[in-house]
């Protein structure tokens, strides 16, 4: 029984994500200049599901800090961040698909996902929904609403905390 514990011991803190300091000193190495070394402590984090590395990783490759500038793979990474609930990350997917930056044109897109962004509290989601709405179709505005809820229930709901 001791063994089995000792190897359920070790399995779990084999498999245990990167400590938050790697986030921390990711942030420090950003905050300095030092993108290559942002980018590498981030991208571990990033591939590990952690949200707000994805979220800065997509800010990365947006914006050419550290990487290459490639909308597709900052798009990649909003997208993941994006799906945990993450509102800037909707944000600037919603910023992506109204101006098919990375991904093709798409206002319903762009709608839906700015319209969660809004409803968690971002502010210029609110008014580039507005403003997209405006170019948009009655049907296309109701597909907008609906994969709006869809994904609340989705990629808002289940990371909300209680």
């Amino acid at each position: 029984m001791r063994t089995l514990l000792a190897v359920l011991t070790v399995l779990m803190l084999s498999t245990t994500p990167v400590v938050a300091g790697d986030w921390e000193d990711g942030v420090s190495a950003f905050n300095a200049g030092d993108f290559k070394k942002a980018l590498r402590l981030w991208k571990v984090l990033a591939e590990q599901g952690h949200a707000e590395a994805q979220g800065n990783l997509g800010y990365m490759y947006d914006n050419g800090e550290g990487v290459p500038q490639d909308n597709a793979q900052a798009a990649h990474w909003y997208h993941k961040a994006a799906e945990q609930g993450h509102e800037q990350a909707q944000y600037n997917l919603g910023l992506f698909y109204a101006m098919g930056k990375g991904v093709p044109q798409n206002h319903v897109e762009a709608y839906a996902w700015w319209s969660i962004s809004a409803t968690q509290g971002e502010y210029d989601a609110r008014r580039n929904k507005g403003i997209v709405e405006e170019q948009m179709t009655p049907d296309q505005i109701a597909k907008g609403k609906a994969l709006a809820s869809e994904y609340w229930e989705k990629y808002v709901v289940p990371f909300q905390e209680e």
